[in-house]
């Protein structure tokens, strides 16, 4: 195991996502990027963010080496109290490319305001891909987008201001040199060791637990979570996997980033709905725009069908892959 692990590590490298940090980059990058249904992978040792929404997952050239590494990392871990014990399975057995009568959702809503049309040609270009190899492509309304960034940023944050008041500069993260009291360590290392962005989740995560605040925030975005599951449930009664874009636009040129935290946030609409519902999702490279920068396409699955959109990409890939 331990030579396997050193051999298969030189394609691959693992990252952790809690609302797409795996598939955004992989998008971005031209890569492929899994994230797994939540507790088929042990946590054990990544930093708390957001406890309900974090999972580990791959980052790989192709989508073979994404199962191999798979095969090595999904099981129970004691250690992990989230981790299932759902048996060990070999994610590379299901790489057959053979995607016949399977049956593609394509949101329609994923497909209108806000999205680059670059990125928006790049996916209807897959899904006819898709067809030309046998599945059953149809749109559908999965109209979450919006109810699910906010229900996101909510949980999210709430959940990363209780995980992250650990780091006090005693026994955990950062500590500060500039202190007279234990009053001064505490504010001190928080101020230096923590950057404006998450300070700004760490408060307003704080504000939607306060009192008189918590169930018109926080109680409400695990009720809105639960519509979100039960409308994701519904399309997996009659599709197999769901075909969308990873982001919507392409990655964006270095210091280009809007300085409105919300208008950035808008990025990961595509792949927070996943991480609230708990469900595996994998980013592939699908094209490239004009400029020659990578476009990727999502695959999302129902839980514990991670062979289904790892075949799905698979096959997608074995046939030439970015158009």
């Amino acid at each position: 195991m331990q030579q396997q692990l050193h051999q298969e590590w030189y394609h691959g490298r693992f990252g952790s996502d809690t609302g797409g940090s795996i598939r955004e980059p992989a998008s971005y990058c031209g890569i492929v990027g899994l994230k797994p249904t939540y507790g088929t992978v042990s946590r054990y040792g990544l930093v708390a963010y957001a406890s309900s929404l974090d999972q580990i997952g791959t980052l790989t050239k192709d989508v073979k080496d994404s199962a191999i590494l798979m095969n090595i990392i999904s099981g129970h871990d004691k250690r992990d109290t989230t981790s299932l014990d759902i048996g060990k399975k070999d994610y590379t057995k299901c790489l057959t490319g053979d995607i016949k009568g399977m049956r593609i959702a394509l949101p329609k809503e994923f497909l209108s305001k806000g999205i680059n049309e670059e990125v928006k040609q790049s996916i209807l270009n897959a899904a006819k891909k898709y067809e030309s190899l046998g599945a059953i492509v149809e749109e559908v309304s999965l109209d979450i987008g919006e109810k699910a960034l906010a229900t996101y940023y909510i949980i999210a944050c709430a959940e990363a201001s209780s995980n992250l008041g650990r780091f006090d500069g005693i026994r955990y993260g950062y500590k500060t040199e500039k202190y007279n009291n234990l009053k001064d360590i505490y504010r001190n290392s928080r101020s230096e060791g923590f950057g404006d962005e998450v300070k700004r989740r760490i408060i307003l995560g704080t504000y939607v637990l306060s009192s008189g605040y918590y169930d018109a925030y926080y109680k409400k975005a695990q009720q809105v979570r639960t519509i979100i599951r039960k409308q994701f449930s519904d399309i997996f009664n009659k599709y197999d996997v769901i075909l969308s874009p990873v982001a919507p636009n392409v990655a964006p040129d270095i210091g280009a980033l809007s300085e409105d935290p919300v208008e950035n946030y808008l990025a990961d609409i595509y792949t927070v709905p996943v991480n609230i519902a708990g469900l595996p999702g994998i980013s592939i490279p699908c094209g490239k725009n004009k400029e020659q920068m990578p476009i990727g396409l999502q695959l999302i699955g129902n839980h514990f069908e991670e062979e289904k959109i790892l075949n799905t990409a698979y096959a997608f890939e074995k046939m030439g892959g970015v158009i």
